[in-house]
């Protein structure tokens, strides 16, 4: 697995590489949520950038949003949050229950903000926490986890308990190793301190292996990602 940090197998190193990404996120909030088309205080550069990643984003938004049009999926769960986009999608899908978890309370102040600015009956709950450590009540119906194992140091662990708290579908999306916006993004997060972690197509594979999940999962080259649907 290619990836910016070094990986070092203890409780303290784990603590390091989510606090790192926790703060990152903290901080980047307002500019990440930029990516998403939502404000035009960008330069030139940083446009361009943004339309590329864009693309991308877009086809893994568009996509989710299709698979949970699915009037049986009532409730669904988005880990690693963000500023919270997907989660407007699905109020305005009327599902019965939505929520948002994620480390970085920048992000979730973002998004508070913009789903208040929906009518809709249904209400969203945010959590501020780590997924792995936090246990829900309840199964929801589906899991959006999109943008969000670009910085986890173990996927298996975190798609073992989507088996606990997940009932029907899980939608998730890594980024691949290869390519020139890949070789950019490394360079990018290693100055900034954030880990970050890509992905072969045969390193996929075998987390989905490892998981459970290899013959319940279908795999859509999206770009310079894959997008991953696995039906419980």
């Amino acid at each position: 697995m290619g990836q910016v940090c070094t990986s070092i197998n203890n409780d303290n190193a784990k603590s390091n590489i989510t606090l790192d990404v926790k703060n990152f996120f903290h901080h980047y909030a307002e500019n990440f949520d930029a990516l998403y088309g939502h404000t035009k205080k960008r330069n030139f550069f940083y446009r361009w950038l943004d339309r590329n990643f864009r693309k991308v984003m877009r086809s893994r938004f568009e996509e989710t949003i299709k698979n949970t049009a699915d009037p049986q999926i009532r409730s669904v769960l988005d880990v690693g949050c963000g500023p919270g986009r997907y989660c407007v999608e699905f109020l305005k899908q009327n599902k019965e229950n939505v929520v948002g978890i994620d480390m970085a309370k920048g992000m979730l102040e973002i998004a508070r903000s913009i789903t208040n600015q929906v009518s809709t009956a249904t209400t969203v709950n945010f959590i501020l926490g780590d997924y792995l450590s936090y246990r829900f009540d309840r199964k929801f119906d589906a899991a959006c986890l999109m943008g969000f194992f670009d910085y986890i140091e173990n996927p298996v662990e975190i798609l073992q308990k989507l088996k606990q708290d997940v009932r029907m579908e899980i939608y998730a999306s890594f980024p691949k190793s290869s390519g020139l916006l890949a070789k950019y993004r490394i360079l990018r997060y290693r100055i900034r301190g954030c880990p970050l972690y890509l992905y072969s197509l045969n390193e996929l594979m075998d987390i989905l292996r490892r998981s459970g999940l290899k013959d319940k999962a279908k795999i859509t080259h999206f770009d310079r990602e894959y997008y991953v649907k696995i039906k419980l």
